[in-house]
């Protein structure tokens, strides 16, 4: 009997990902003085499950790489050799090669091969007990890019850029573009450092998908490149359908590989498996059958054929020839480095995550976002219904329709539950962000010979999964500026009455609607004097007298940077105006908190989820506008006492004590019918991004929670209004962006 196996891929993907996760938490977890003899079983078990389902499903690159990290891993757990540094290295580095792998085979990029090749050497010398040169093997690479549209690319910026990659090796202009720095750029880099080192220089600079790293033809020398071979002509198109890869035209000057020989019949489209390596030793993997090395036109039998369920896959008689090595843009491959041998901190240990219990029960199912995002929209859906009933039975007689009020009332109930019930599936622990950081921190350490300690508090905390995916790079970019700007050496340290040991906490907590998260550091600080300099150089406007909040703001402008030289880790100005705008993406914000030579504290904070508020809605003439509710403290009825005027307009308002900014809704919008005396309106007032305002309408209409809908990708973006909603009159109203608003109060207040 055979089977398509390619039904099971996305199970395969799922659970070679989870063994990655726990291989990487385990191997971050060992210590190297008091070796575990059940976490080095529980790390060769996930390595050797990675081994026996990628030579199921055909994955043989994949297989072999696992193959050699098992065979060192099964002499460390036997006590043939005792685990060192450099052999967690390695480890944690197969684990990289296998990540870009996998997307490769998931149709997300290329494959590093280079690298693949470099892992496999460095785990066999481990293996036979050498001690493995730290230097990293160089290759020249062909890099391809195109500016990113929406940023101002300035010449200073791409010096940058390029003296950050000229710190990776030697880097050479082929082309740029004419009379301008923004367009395309074709660069020839040598280094040692990998595909990925390159790619994330480039990654604040470059236009989201342009980015394509290959290596040079001539930095592998005896590797053929195949031919394809048709049995009748057809269209590269119908190819690239067919095998899911680009084909390029014989104009194309990139060098080809891993193509097809191929019968006239087209293969479905599906991932395509790379190309079959030299198989390791044979040895059962399992449950399934691996496939075959050699493609023929019948099952190819296998030596250890007592383990299959089911019978081998025949390979697809579509394939002549066997693929050679094609390697291309970046995917997840490691950066060799020069590591020093030292076992981790006790501290550090305690701040790692703790690997999952091997075996343990997963009382879990696999559902597809895609399903949990259609009863999220349904849902809200149900919301508005609920509103819209709501609203028609104000007009009933509560005496005449009492079961009918009390069933509203029980059916507003039932629906809140429900909702939050079902966003809570999208909510997912920041532990999922937090455990990447152990290896960011590790390494990053190690490049910079400090000594760094990561603890993390608040892992428990949830967010929505959209935050999840979002707030990973902007998160990571904190940490490692934290880790290269804050963080002294520990000779440093050690003059300046410090514990040579540093150490960056990340902390999240949820308040008032919100989710906060802190990326601290207990080193050198910000030095203000330094970034007011930097900011005279770059002709910026500033002052000895500028608040320490307005001065730790300078950093987030573009391009600015106080690094005194470009390194592989910063230096180039093109990241913090980017996590700013990222953060501010999502509906929230990040402050600075800095004091010299105690340290510095960046605190982002979030709004719980993307897809529903809690709003007050307020009245201005005819019109309806929505104001989230965790920017609201307070409403009031001004008084003409109470308003101050500013060169003869009422421009602020004394509430409790302080002059606020007073915003007037009905001119933002220039709304008809509005009410003309303050004292006939109602005064909102609101606080966001620290700073206070009042926002004058109509009247209050309501509180209550609304389905957010993006007017942006409905009509167009209007500046102070942040989404829309349907009301339960069937009506639209518009949310306020409370942030824009708040800006505009402090524009008026000081052209007054």
């Amino acid at each position: 009997m055979s089977i398509d196996m390619s039904q099971f891929y996305q199970v395969f993907f799922e659970e070679v990902a989870e063994h990655l996760a726990n291989m990487e938490a385990l191997l971050l977890d060992t210590q190297l003085d008091q070796s575990d003899g059940e976490q080095m079983n529980a790390i060769f078990r996930a390595a050797h499950s990675i081994k026996g389902s990628s030579g199921t499903f055909g994955f043989e690159d994949m297989a072999r790489v696992t193959h050699e990290l098992e065979t060192l891993l099964d002499r460390v757990r036997k006590g043939e050799l005792q685990l060192t540094a450099p052999m967690v290295d390695a480890s944690l580095e197969a684990g990289d090669v296998l990540r870009g792998m996998l997307a490769f085979h998931k149709g997300e990029g290329e494959v590093d091969r280079a690298a693949e090749e470099a892992v496999c050497e460095k785990l066999r010398a481990l293996a036979a007990g050498n001690v493995v040169e730290a230097v990293a093997t160089r290759f020249t690479y062909d890099v391809f890019f195109e500016t990113d549209s929406r940023r101002a690319i300035t010449s200073d910026v791409i010096d940058n850029l390029l003296a950050e990659i000229g710190a990776l090796g030697e880097v050479e202009i082929v082309q740029c573009p004419q009379g301008s720095t923004s367009g395309v750029w074709r660069l020839k880099v040598q280094t040692g450092a990998g595909q990925p080192a390159i790619a994330e220089v480039l990654d604040f600079v470059a236009e989201p998908g342009s980015v394509r790293i290959s290596i040079a033809t001539a930095a592998l020398p005896g590797r053929a490149v195949a031919e394809l071979q048709l049995a009748e002509p057809l269209p590269n198109d119908d190819i690239a359908g067919a095998y899911g890869f680009f084909v390029p035209t014989v104009e194309d000057d990139a060098a080809v590989f891993g193509l097809f020989d191929t019968e006239a019949q087209a293969a479905p489209a599906e991932p395509v498996p790379a190309a079959p390596q030299e198989a390791a030793k044979a040895e059962p993997y399992g449950f399934f059958e691996p496939l075959p090395d050699v493609p023929k036109p019948a099952l190819v039998a296998v030596a250890d054929a007592g383990y299959g369920f089911f019978e081998p896959v025949a390979a697809p008689e579509a394939v002549v020839a066997q693929a050679t090595d094609k390697p291309s843009a970046p995917a997840a491959g490691p950066q060799p480095e020069a590591r020093k041998e030292a076992p981790a901190t006790p501290a550090a240990r305690e701040a790692r995550p703790a690997a999952k219990p091997a075996g343990a029960a997963d009382n879990s199912i696999r559902v597809s976002v895609e399903k949990v995002d259609q009863m999220i929209n349904l849902v809200g859906e149900l919301v508005i219904t609920q509103a819209m009933l709501a609203q028609s039975a104000t007009k009933l007689d509560p005496a005449i329709n009492e079961r009918l009020m009390n069933g509203l009332a029980q059916l507003e109930r039932n629906t809140r539950d429900l909702q939050e019930s079902v966003m809570s599936i999208r909510m997912l622990p920041i532990s999922v962000v937090f455990s990447r950081f152990p290896r960011v921190v590790r390494d990053l350490s190690q490049k910079l010979n400090k000594q760094v300690r990561l603890v993390t508090i608040g892992e428990g905390t949830e967010l929505d999964k959209g935050l999840v995916e979002r707030i990973t790079d902007p998160l990571t970019h904190l940490v490692r500026n934290s880790l290269d700007h804050g963080i002294e050496s520990p000779a440093e340290r050690l003059a300046a009455g410090k514990p040579a040991e540093g150490t960056i906490t990340l902390k999240a907590y949820q308040q008032s609607g919100n989710i906060v998260i802190e990326v601290g550091d207990d080193g050198a600080g910000l030095r203000r004097e330094k970034i007011l300099d930097k900011a005279r150089e770059r002709g910026m406007t500033v002052s000895d007298s500028m608040a320490d909040h307005e001065v730790w703001a300078l950093i987030f402008e573009a391009g600015f940077s106080t690094a005194e030289k470009v390194t592989e880790v910063s230096g180039r100005g093109v990241g913090m105006d980017v996590v700013k705008k990222n953060i501010a993406a999502l509906g929230g914000r990040v402050d600075i908190e800095s004091v010299t030579g105690v340290g510095t504290r960046m605190t982002v904070r979030l709004p719980l989820t993307l897809a529903i508020l809690d709003g007050m809605s307020v009245a201005v003439g005819k019109e309806t506008y929505i104001i989230p509710l965790n920017y609201v403290v307070e409403s009031l009825q001004p008084k003409r006492s109470m308003m101050k005027s500013i060169s003869g307009v009422e421009r602020l308002i004394q509430v409790r004590g302080e002059y606020l900014p007073v915003v007037a809704l009905h001119e933002v919008f220039n709304v008809p019918g509005h009410c003309e005396q303050f004292e006939q309106g109602i005064m909102v007032v609101l606080e966001a991004d620290g700073t206070k305002a009042g926002l004058f309408v109509d009247t209050l209409v309501g509180q209550h929670q609304v389905v957010i809908k993006s007017l942006e990708a409905n009509y167009r973006r209007v500046p102070g209004i942040a989404g829309a909603t349907i009301m339960g009159d069937g009506r639209v109203g518009l949310i306020l962006d409370v942030l824009g608003l708040v800006g505009r109060s402090r524009r008026l207040l000081a052209a007054a």
